[in-house]
């Protein structure tokens, strides 16, 4: 239960960090360059993705103890 629950919560981190890093791309694709008001949530974003990535990583290749 604990490593799906982590696995999980890395997915839903990585969803987030994306759905803050989006609307900021399109800001700066109609601005031609990134205004200073995305810059913050742009960089939450983005640590979320990573951070949301490698926790899914860590669940997904942590193993089970084997019973003594």
């Amino acid at each position: 239960m604990k490593r799906t629950l982590t696995v999980l919560l890395g997915l839903l981190g990585m969803f987030l960090g994306v759905e803050l890093i989006l609307p900021a791309l399109a800001k700066a694709r109609d601005f031609g360059a990134m205004p200073t008001a995305v810059i913050g949530p742009y960089t939450v974003g983005v640590m979320l993705t990573l951070l949301g990535i490698s926790i899914a990583v860590v669940g997904l290749c942590s193993r089970k103890k084997k019973p003594v």
